[in-house]
């Protein structure tokens, strides 16, 4: 597969990434808890990976505990998330989650992985500044602090860096698609064990909402590993800066919500920082 195809992964899991957030939305106002959504969110996923997918090789109980240990920080990092948005605003969790790509460019430079430059960091706090912008942090009371609620964050932001980088080795060890079969199979399975009985599953009107947020976390999974697998953590992660443009005009068209024009440059700030981050990546990038 050559760069079109490796375009054509990362759009996919944008996409599915993006559609995510909106269904959430459209199940809660079903009535349905975030409990509730992550379980049936595992559930729906497990049982979609497998013909998605088409990975059923087994990669030995090693390969297996291996995998389960990687993908529990995935568990770890959805269930912060939504216990941190018990005590912060969402746009203030969102301005915390996008300093992500910066923590994962961190790891990889510290193990060796990448050398990014003054223009890639100059390109990454440009698109922080545009992420800033398309979440609306100029309106009054756009932010609030509580300092459970960062920490809980700021936890999500390190578990979510810890998966990214350790994935990279995991993939190149077993290939994306097994490991994205194995990551939903042990997510279900603890799931399964550790929410669902005591969440239960969503109201009848949400459950189309579910079924559909499984079917988007697969193929977003699927896409981001095989992404992942292909130009390293630090780019996938940088590119990963794009979903918020891409849920602001998903949610303007779906859900009617309006666009201020700080956010528009916002998201024209993202879009050619994150051009720029990534030029700036493959050049600096070690043999």
């Amino acid at each position: 597969m050559g760069e079109r195809a490796t375009l054509a992964w990362v759009l996919a899991a944008l996409l599915g990434a993006s559609l995510e957030p909106i269904l959430v939305k459209l199940g809660y106002r079903a009535e349905a808890t975030a409990w509730q959504l992550l379980a049936l969110k595992n559930l729906v996923a497990a049982a979609v990976i497998v013909p998605l997918a088409r990975a059923p090789k087994w990669p030995g109980l090693p390969g297996v505990l291996r995998i389960g240990r990687v993908s529990v920080l995935l568990i770890v990092t959805n269930a912060l998330s939504l216990l941190a948005l018990t005590r912060l605003p969402a746009v203030t969790l969102m301005t915390v989650v996008a300093t992500t790509p910066a923590a994962v460019a961190l790891v990889a430079r510290a193990r060796g992985r990448v050398r990014p430059g003054a223009r890639f960091w100059a390109a990454i706090v440009a698109a922080l500044v545009g992420m800033a912008l398309t979440l609306d942090v100029l309106r009054p009371g756009a932010l609030a602090f509580d300092g459970v609620g960062l920490a809980l964050a700021f936890g999500a932001v390190a578990s979510s860096t810890l998966y990214r980088s350790a994935m990279e080795d995991v993939t190149a060890a077993f290939g994306p698609k097994v490991v994205s079969t194995w990551v939903f199979l042990v997510n279900a399975a603890v799931t399964s064990a550790l929410v669902l009985p005591w969440s239960g599953l969503p109201p009848p009107a949400a459950l189309p909402m579910g079924l559909w947020i499984g079917l988007a976390a697969a193929v977003a999974n699927v896409a981001f590993l095989v992404a992942l697998h292909r130009i390293g953590a630090t780019r996938i992660s940088v590119y990963t800066l794009l979903q918020r443009p891409f849920v602001m005009v998903a949610a303007a068209v779906v859900l009617s919500e309006p666009l201020r024009w700080s956010q528009a440059v916002g998201v024209a700030m993202v879009l050619a920082s994150v051009h720029v981050a990534q030029r700036a990546g493959r050049e600096e990038k070690k043999p």
